[in-house]
């Protein structure tokens, strides 16, 4: 009975009934289970997710964090932050009762709750990935990886526990901190680039390059202040410029902009041995338009009234990457007479837009979005390329390394018809994989199939192809 007597008086302003006949809590306003964790569910899902609030903060409410917050607060901050990019009450729920088994009968507990075995199952897997330090710990590495191929859910459920940590940081004790910092820094945001998450992972990006080098992080800051009034005329007056010629012209677009974050532009110093100024992607104006149509109708629009420099235009439409990103990006002068700062124009779909702000979280069958094949283009399954990576390093050091260049965009995966993962620098073509894997001998070969698919030997590899050549056969190494 203390238990509840100690919960009545932490929730003193919430409606809570505590009786002695029996220990039983109910609602009697929804304003104890915070809006934002039901607003726009289903009313199935959402009765579900109260309940499994309800039981949490009955159970957990007198257990406290390392951190001092109690663990029931802890489940409801993950499910609050889950709650920024999907609806799915069965990732909710699991958040919200995960810490449950750290009561002694907390399994027997469950099991009488309202929570389905699956449910109960994914909470208890989230549970097990608690502490871990997959950028030192092999076996901690192999753990993950392993369950993130069992259950593709476990990978969103893990990225909003690791960002609640990052955006609650200070309540750690320093070291804690700074392991948190730096393994979320050159594992988990590289993890959450692949996954499409580029919401979450620039924001964790930017937490935790400011705690580990606030140094580099303050210098390069005073730099994009100083660049930023300028910065911000040059893309207000091409959003002017732009929006009367799509009026003239029908076309129904909804603009928006970014500035490169301090992390990213600090990467693309480093990755491409460029000053500050020499980079070509810092601005970049969000065109968001209809339908596909549209998109390339802007294309054909932006580049008739700016210059726009070669060998900058991508088209990720046509050709996604492999986490699903999709978006058309060229890159202009934007104004004569405003500034010689180039500009990054990013063209895409409303749909497209959310994709590539929440990734896989976006979509309620995880399992077919991350390993099925579409026909045209053929997107790489991305545990497929995970187990792979794990497989050539031989510790969690090199496995982060592998995994920077296989997030490096100047690089793609390509996969052997047994399945091996190799990283080319783009550009590269079916005929110089063959002679990378084959030797400068290998033979001629009559056919390649890219995909399954015969394709001419010269056709240019895509993020995630996986390349056959029957008539060749693999050298012998010594």
């Amino acid at each position: 009975m203390e238990r509840f007597q100690i919960g009545f008086q932490y929730h003193n302003r919430a409606p809570w009934l505590v009786t002695k006949r029996s220990i039983h809590w109910f609602r009697m306003s929804e304003r104890i289970c915070p809006p934002r964790l039901t607003r726009g569910l289903p009313l199935e899902g959402k009765r579900r997710v109260i309940s499994a609030y309800r039981f949490t903060w009955k159970h957990l409410l007198s257990l406290e964090r390392r951190t001092g917050t109690r663990y029931a607060e802890h489940g409801t901050m993950i499910a609050l932050v889950l709650r920024e990019i999907t609806d799915d009450p069965s990732l909710l729920i699991a958040a919200l009762v995960h810490d449950i088994f750290l009561l002694p009968d907390g399994k027997a507990l469950l099991a009488k709750s309202e929570l389905s075995r699956k449910e109960q199952k994914l909470a208890f897997d989230m549970h097990e990935l608690r502490r871990l330090h997959i950028d030192a710990n092999t076996k901690d590495l192999d753990r993950v990886i392993d369950a993130f191929s069992r259950d593709e859910r476990l990978l969103i459920l893990r990225m909003a526990h690791r960002l609640n940590d990052v955006r609650h940081l200070n309540r750690f004790k320093r070291d804690l901190q700074e392991a948190i910092a730096r393994e979320t820094l050159h594992m988990y945001t590289s993890i959450a680039g692949r996954l499409g998450m580029h919401a979450w992972r620039y924001e964790m990006e930017e937490s935790c390059f400011r705690f580990l080098q606030p140094k580099v992080a303050r210098d390069l800051e005073r730099k994009m202040k100083n660049h930023y009034p300028l910065d911000l005329v040059c893309i207000r007056h091409t959003q002017r410029f732009l929006r009367k010629r799509f009026s003239e012209r029908g076309i129904s677009c909804r603009l928006s902009y970014r500035i490169k974050g301090l992390f990213s532009t600090y990467r693309k110093m480093v990755l491409k041995e460029r000053r500050f100024e020499e980079l070509t992607d810092r601005l970049a104006l969000r065109l968001i338009v209809e339908n596909v149509e549209d998109c390339y109708r802007v294309l054909g629009m932006v580049h008739g009234v700016f210059h726009p420099i070669p060998g900058k235009l991508k088209d990720y439409i046509g050709a996604p990457k492999e986490n699903g990103y999709r978006s058309i990006h060229t890159v202009v002068y934007p104004l004569r007479g405003v500034t010689e700062q180039p500009m990054e124009i990013q063209i895409r779909t409303e749909a497209m837009h959310e994709e590539c702000e929440f990734g896989i979280a976006r979509h309620i069958d995880y399992k077919h979005y991350l390993y099925a094949l579409h026909a045209q283009p053929t997107r790489v399954q991305l545990f497929r390329n995970l187990l792979s990576l794990r497989e050539e390093a031989r510790s969690p050091q090199q496995f982060a390394k592998a995994l920077r260049t296989y997030f490096d965009e100047g690089h793609i995966a390509i996969f052997d018809a047994k399945n091996n993962l190799f990283h080319l620098k783009k550009p590269v073509t079916a005929k110089q994989f063959i002679a990378k894997i084959y030797g400068k001998k290998f033979p001629t070969c009559h056919s390649v199939y890219i995909n399954g698919r015969e394709q001419s030997s010269d056709m240019l590899l895509r993020d995630g192809d996986t390349v056959e050549a029957p008539f060749a056969k693999l050298r012998r190494h010594a």
